[in-house]
């Protein structure tokens, strides 16, 4: 098990804050969910595996815990983890990090299942993306580090 791995790292940009001078919500989400995609392509399902394959993870379950806030200016970096990874469900989490101190900004969860593309429904994933994911499992405490 390696857990939890770096999946973007970026900056905040003044126009990302709002009038109380910090990174606005639509912003973390969006951090969090290129750290979810950068993690899909490596377990596998990148692009053109889900166009191949006509499979995808559907978003059913979103908990943010904010601890910090970041300004404009702020470095920051996002590593992503998988609680839970089975052929039904899979339970992400994801850890935001202000890089200037390494304070701890923001913890996330996000519950999802997977869709067969073509029929819309749910589906099962197959054992190699399992078996793929494996090495990114972490636990609770590994989200809260």
């Amino acid at each position: 098990m390696s857990g939890m791995t770096e999946t973007v790292r970026s900056v905040v940009r003044a126009d990302q804050c709002d009038h109380f001078g910090h990174m606005n919500i639509q912003f973390y989400d969006a951090a969090l969910s290129d750290g979810y995609f950068h993690m899909m392509s490596l377990i596998g399902l990148h692009r053109q595996a889900i166009i191949d394959r006509s499979i995808g993870i559907a978003a059913t379950k979103m908990e943010l815990n904010y601890r910090r806030e970041l300004r404009a200016g702020d470095l920051f970096r996002v590593e992503t983890g998988f609680l839970e990874f089975n052929a039904t469900h899979v339970i992400t989490a994801h850890r935001l990090t202000r890089l200037t101190d390494e304070k701890l900004a923001l913890t996330a969860q996000s519950t999802g299942v997977p869709i067969d593309l073509s029929l819309r429904r749910r589906t099962e994933l197959p054992d190699d993306i399992i078996e793929s994911a494996r090495r990114f499992l972490c636990t609770a405490t590994d989200v809260a580090a």
